[in-house]
């Protein structure tokens, strides 16, 4: 059974679940490096947009334990509201159970179940639509020619802002973030990128780092230079 076999049997056991905790299944990622990672990221209706960080947490659950799972939180603030720690839990609980009466795994595998997070992968252009303004960065399956300063340069990995998404295709305008955190637009053209050519495409959280403050002069100082000028 391939994994896109594998991802359906796995949405269908697992989006029940999730609908019951009022919740959506965002994606679904299969990681086969070493041991087998599937993971499962669900969120909030309508909670899927770029001012909405949420306060949610990751289930890590071996398959082959008795459901005794890690849990890892992730502290964010805003007005919205996410998956909780309890939820998580309960979907890696009935999946893990529903995953071994399917025998879908014969390996041993890891289970998690997660918010998407700050810096969120999409698993589908119609997820894309509340982003639009926002950095991200995407893998390419091969690479892509981009035009800069009159170049084409190929690129695997492209960092942009979201510009526009289409039917099956999204545009792209190249940027670069600053150690400070700041977006900086390069001397560049649109790149129009089909979505099926794309690997990986994720939203960067960008954050910016607080000023330093300026240097303040003391007040005693202040004092010792105003009694300097009423001498002379």
């Amino acid at each position: 059974m391939d994994d896109d076999a594998l991802k359906e049997i796995i949405q269908r056991l697992v989006e029940p679940v999730a609908v019951s905790l009022g919740l959506i299944v965002w994606g679904i990622e299969i990681v086969r490096a070493g041991r087998t990672v599937l993971r499962i990221f669900v969120d909030v209706p309508g909670c899927a947009a770029s001012s909405c960080d949420g306060t949610g947490g990751t289930c890590i659950l071996p398959a082959d334990s008795d459901n005794d799972g890690i849990f890892v939180a992730e502290k964010t603030s805003s007005a919205c509201y996410s998956a909780t720690l309890d939820q998580c839990e309960e979907i890696s609980r009935h999946l893990g159970l529903a995953l071994e009466v399917e025998n879908c795994f014969l390996e041993p595998y890891v289970l998690e179940v997660s918010t998407p997070g700050l810096t969120r992968q999409f698993f589908s252009l119609a997820q894309m639509h509340p982003y639009l303004g926002d950095m991200m960065e995407v893998r390419l399956l091969a690479p892509i020619s981009t035009a800069r300063e009159g170049t084409e340069m190929p690129r695997r990995i492209l960092r942009g802002t979201l510009q526009a998404v289409e039917e099956d295709a999204f545009i792209l305008a190249p940027a670069s973030v600053s150690s400070e955190g700041n977006v900086s637009l390069e001397d560049a053209s649109l790149v129009r990128i089909p979505w099926n050519t794309v690997r990986k495409a994720m939203r960067m959280y960008i954050f910016k780092q607080p000023q330093k403050p300026g240097k303040r002069i003391s007040s005693s100082k202040m004092k010792g230079n105003s009694r300097k000028k009423q001498r002379s």
